[in-house]
């Protein structure tokens, strides 16, 4: 399994309004293949750090869905321009 992160941290006066997007996203990346989930994480900062955690059935899925039409309008559609990303490989559970 893989876990891609991506973590940044709005501007405080975007983060209620970002918070809101998350919940009520457009959930285009559940149906393709090897996705097996998402989670939205925020830490209790003043400015908060925000966590976006998918996993993944293997590399290949989610390399399939950064490339895909559906990631272009995620993307586009992001306040997130300076997030970091990074993939890990689960090793244990």
């Amino acid at each position: 399994m893989i876990v891609a992160i991506s973590r940044f941290r709005p501007p405080p006066d975007q983060a209620e309004g970002l918070v809101s997007r998350f919940r009520e996203r457009s959930r285009l990346v559940d149906a393709h293949a090897g996705f097996l989930g998402l989670e939205v994480l925020r830490s209790y900062e003043r400015q908060p750090e925000f966590l976006l955690v998918t996993r993944w059935r293997d590399r290949e899925a989610l390399r399939a869905y950064l490339q895909s039409p559906d990631f272009q309008v995620a993307r586009a559609a992001s306040v997130a321009e300076d997030a970091t990303f990074t993939m890990y490989e689960v090793v244990g559970e």
